[in-house]
């Protein structure tokens, strides 16, 4: 699972508020219409709010500043969970590890 939660993140990066930027060549130009980008914002808002009440040694992160890592984060870790969830239709439970 933990690389799976890392190939997520890295991937996920394509996606979030910097990686968007960047069209399929890598080239940087706005390539989103205007709609989508607006959508984008509205729905990153609560991320952005969620991270931002969140402290570190007393200090308020800033949830903007953040937000790829976060998006990335989030990302990495629900595919990584869907790819497990996947393995298990397939699979069957897994076993209990012994003295677990």
């Amino acid at each position: 699972g933990g690389i799976g939660v890392v190939m997520g993140h890295e991937l996920t990066h394509a996606f979030d508020d910097q990686g968007r930027e960047y069209d399929k060549d890598g080239n940087l130009r706005p390539w989103w219409q205007n709609a989508s980008v607006d959508a984008f914002k509205n729905r990153t808002e609560c991320m952005v709010d969620q991270y931002s009440q969140y402290t570190i040694n007393g200090e308020h992160i800033n949830g903007k500043q953040t937000l790829g890592e976060n998006i990335a984060d989030n990302g990495g870790l629900k595919a990584a969970y869907h790819a497990y969830q996947s393995w298990i239709r397939a699979n069957g439970e897994e076993k209990q590890l012994p003295a677990v």
